[in-house]
């Protein structure tokens, strides 16, 4: 790897004229140089494409899609695009904090040969509905909480995600091996990409918040039944590569509880016994089933 090697950035946006200049700004900005910010516009129609010819910096690049493929989808046009060696994300609504880039190229140029990923803390506002009650002002993500945030973190983003894509940089090659994000799925692609990563390679983190993420009225992760549809694919892919059933069944058991509370109770009968099956003396997950007998009856 050269000294400065060429960060690739990836930006993808659909609709989002009111908050991606911001986003976009935070890119450029950055003191770390050597960056080419590729934006994919995923057919918007709300003056995206008249925003972006506003800008005048070389390093920027844009692509237009003729028809929304999702984020996914667009996510997977830039990565092809990508000249460089090091993949970064952004998000169209999100903001870079000052000495993001040079922060994780520092920690990448002291980790292990091997390692694929460096990533940092994101501070989220408007995470959840404690946070719309008042209840708490910003969410840290990791938190303190986490024990285990770098080196093997196989098994820890089987079980859970700590990284989201705008906290991240991670090789190209890697990226590729993968072939980047599912496309099939409109919640949790980073999820399903990043506990992937984590099978190729060792993880490094910055211990510090170089991210802020605002949480949008139409933001994808706050779609309930398309973020249940996307962790049972999740989860059935961590299957077939061969993670754990102990682990898959802390997974089929709060999927199996959800889809009863959304309405399909014995659909979340049939993963919480598969979850049972795997780990039969865990107490929550027999009352998660008596649950769903009760919604049938009522």
């Amino acid at each position: 790897m050269t000294a400065s090697p060429l960060i690739s950035v990836i930006l993808p946006t659909y609709n989002r004229a009111h908050t991606l200049m911001r986003a976009v700004t935070s890119v450029l900005n950055q003191d770390y140089r050597e960056i080419e910010l590729i934006v994919v516009d995923d057919a918007s129609t709300d003056g995206t494409t008249e925003l972006l010819e506003s800008i005048a910096d070389p390093r920027l690049r844009v692509i237009r899609h003729d028809h929304n493929k999702g984020v996914a989808g667009a996510t997977n046009t830039g990565i092809q695009a990508a000249r460089g060696e090091i993949i970064a994300f952004q998000d169209s609504d999100d903001e870079w904090l000052d000495g993001k880039l040079s922060h994780q190229m520092a920690r990448l140029a002291a980790a292990p040969s091997d390692c694929v990923c460096v990533y940092c803390i994101k501070i989220v506002y408007g995470r959840d509905a404690e946070f719309r009650r008042g209840k708490r002002r910003v969410a840290c993500v990791p938190g303190p909480e986490e024990t285990l945030v770098e080196g093997n973190l196989r098994e820890v983003l089987w079980r859970r995600n700590l990284v989201s894509p705008q906290t991240a940089i991670c090789t190209r090659a890697a990226a590729m091996r993968l072939g980047g994000f599912d496309e099939k799925l409109r919640t949790d692609q980073d999820w399903d990409f990043f506990s992937q990563l984590a099978e190729v390679g060792p993880f490094a983190f910055v211990d510090a918040p170089l991210v802020s993420t605002y949480l949008q009225t139409d933001s994808i992760s706050t779609d309930s039944r398309k973020s249940q549809y996307s962790q049972f694919i999740v989860t059935n892919k961590m299957k077939r590569r061969g993670v754990p059933r102990t682990v898959l069944a802390e997974h089929w058991a709060r999927l199996g509880y959800t889809m009863g509370r959304l309405g399909h109770p014995r659909r979340g009968d049939i993963l919480l016994r598969a979850a049972l099956s795997a780990r039969p003396l865990v107490a929550r997950t027999w009352a998660r089933l008596l649950v769903n007998a009760l919604r049938r009856l009522f």
